[in-house]
């Protein structure tokens, strides 16, 4: 059974096994170790396991597979699988259970696996263990092949699929452990032929939508995290007359869009600016201010996701669709936008990133924004940021195009040590940048076998910085202990104890320079970067007041 599974994943396009050690799912193991289409890995704690296989589905696209043993061992993939689903990554989670006959009985290291993640995952099947009288592999090899399936969106939307598979002993592959003697397997266990898989997944997305555009002379395109043409959505953009915003996580900041809005929009939006309609693509991130501009479209505002989630926090869409993105604004275009609009709104970009430019490099110690703002012309090749306070620092400031992946689905900071090494097991030049409760919080995931190359630049504000500019610090009781925590952790002692390469910075400079170097080197490294909270919350006020001066400037 072990053996058909494994290789039914590979037909399916999975190419890693993340492994925990035990017992109970020695022959997944020995038979995934042995595929010689598969790679394997070795982590030990089984959330950051989860975590390894979620980076990993989330830089190329394609599920990859994580397997436990019994009892609490899966229970640890929760976190993972709740990231999964509400990202939409492709994740096949392989939990070894006891036989049925095993299960209520007081048998060691049991429990209830069936139905473990609920509805969070797509696709879940209790697989029975194997005797010797009937011929399964058929079942074992349709049931795998529909998970993957499953979870490259068949059906439903992309997600975490659950196979919990029943072993009995002995779980070696030998007839006779010393312990159990069993009769061999007499049947095949081949599968289609040319590696095919046993079924088409044949996965199917919605076309296009009618709609008609309201107001379109003063359009905005916000592009956010999802499955669509970038460069499409660049054509239309043209087509029409609007202009681009472009998120972080949409890949898509460069030249020709806009990515200075937090600031533009520091007062609320400038009434040249304001929108008669809205389109907003995929999921575009917590900030309020871009809610806000959302907000203020006079006609409408259209929300639209390939995979038909409802991304709508404030419920003010005017328009909801499950539909192509591109092709479905392609079709409602019917003329170009006023002259003038796209020029007023990158205008307004370069005023605020000048005046940004030039409030950051007055500054005399190093804070979140001028650091990722250095991080700029660094040559990485794919960029990881941990949820809180990262996450807004780089669609504040991140500027150059590149490939940005963050865990905004749940937007935990659990996990993102392991979630950036397994992007960095398939992506050169992976740059990650965290804060310290972030690393310290999954530092277990480098408890694993290999050594991908990874540079992480840990802004070190000794505790939870973000909650400096909520209401909490000012109003609530115990503010340092209970929200801050500061910890105390000297993460250079971290470092040795994972043999990780280490350096502290203490200039946007020497950040620049040392993720330039490491990144050339290779290996892992750390590069701290201690940043004192109370400077940091002074800067975002400086960029604000300067971001004011700017607007009213270009609407004078």
């Amino acid at each position: 059974m072990a053996r058909a599974v494994v290789d039914e994943l590979s037909r399916g396009g999975v190419d890693l096994v993340v492994i925990s050690p035990g017992s109970r799912s020695a022959a997944l193991a020995i038979a995934a170790s042995e595929h010689p289409q598969l790679e394997t890995r070795v982590v030990l704690d089984e959330r950051s396991a989860a975590f390894h296989a979620l980076g990993r589905a989330k830089a190329t696209g394609f599920p990859a597979a994580v397997l436990s043993t019994s009892g609490t061992a899966p229970a640890n993939y929760f976190p993972a699988i709740v990231e999964a689903d509400m990202s939409l990554t492709p994740l096949v989670v392989l939990s070894a259970d006891r036989p049925v006959e095993l299960r209520g009985v007081g048998a060691n290291q049991t429990i209830d696996q069936t139905r473990l993640f609920g509805e969070k995952v797509r696709f879940f099947t209790d697989v029975e263990a194997p005797g010797s009288d009937a011929n399964l592999n058929e079942s074992w090899r349709s049931t795998v092949s529909e998970a993957v399936a499953r979870a490259l969106g068949q059906g439903d939307r992309p997600g975490p699929v659950h196979l919990n598979l029943a072993f009995g002993e002995p779980t070696v592959p030998v007839a006779d452990d010393g312990r159990t003697l069993v009769s061999e397997y007499p049947f095949a266990i081949d599968g289609r032929a040319a590696g095919a898989p046993w079924i088409d997944p044949a996965i199917r997305v919605p076309g296009p939508a009618d709609l008609h555009l309201v107001g379109s002379s003063r359009g905005l395109i916000i592009a956010g995290e999802g499955d669509y043409d970038r460069g499409g959505v660049m054509k239309a953009a043209e087509t029409l007359g609007w202009p681009v915003l472009a998120t972080a996580l949409s890949g898509m900041r460069g030249e020709s869009v806009v990515s200075a809005y937090h600031h533009v929009l520091v007062d609320g939006v400038p009434e040249h600016l304001i929108p008669e309609t809205v389109y907003v693509i995929g999921a575009v991130g917590p900030s309020q201010r871009l809610e806000d501009l959302i907000e203020s479209a006079v006609e409408q505002r259209i929300r639209v996701d390939v995979w038909g989630r409802r991304i709508d926090p404030r419920n003010n869409a005017t328009v909801v669709l499950h539909a192509e993105p591109v092709a479905t604004l392609m079709r409602a275009a019917t003329s170009k936008a006023a002259s003038g609009w796209v020029d007023a709104w990158m205008a307004a970009e370069m005023s605020i990133r000048q005046a940004v430019n030039q409030t950051l490099d007055k500054l005399a110690v190093p804070t979140g924004a001028s650091i990722v703002r250095s991080l700029n012309d660094v040559s990485w090749g794919t960029l990881v940021v941990a949820s809180s306070l990262p996450i807004r620092e780089v669609d504040a400031h991140l500027i150059r195009r590149g490939h940005v992946i963050a865990n905004r689905g749940a937007s935990g900071i659990d996990g993102f040590v392991s979630t950036a090494l397994g992007v960095a097991s398939t992506t050169p030049r992976t740059l990650a940048i965290s804060g310290d409760l972030s690393l310290l919080h999954d530092s277990n995931g480098f408890l694993s076998e290999f050594v991908d190359d990874l540079v992480m630049v840990v802004l070190d504000n000794n505790g939870g910085g973000l909650f400096d500019a909520l209401p909490l610090s000012v109003h609530a009781p115990s503010y340092e202990r209970l929200f801050v925590t500061p910890h105390g952790r000297d993460i250079e002692q971290l470092a040795r104890f994972h043999d990780l390469g280490f350096t502290t910075v203490r200039t946007p400079q020497e950040a620049y320079a040392a993720s330039t170097e490491r990144l050339d080197a290779g290996g892992r490294h750390l590069i701290r970067v201690p940043i004192e909270r109370e400077a940091d919350l002074e800067t975002w006020e400086s960029l604000d007041d300067a971001s004011r001066s700017a607007v009213s400037l270009f609407q004078a």
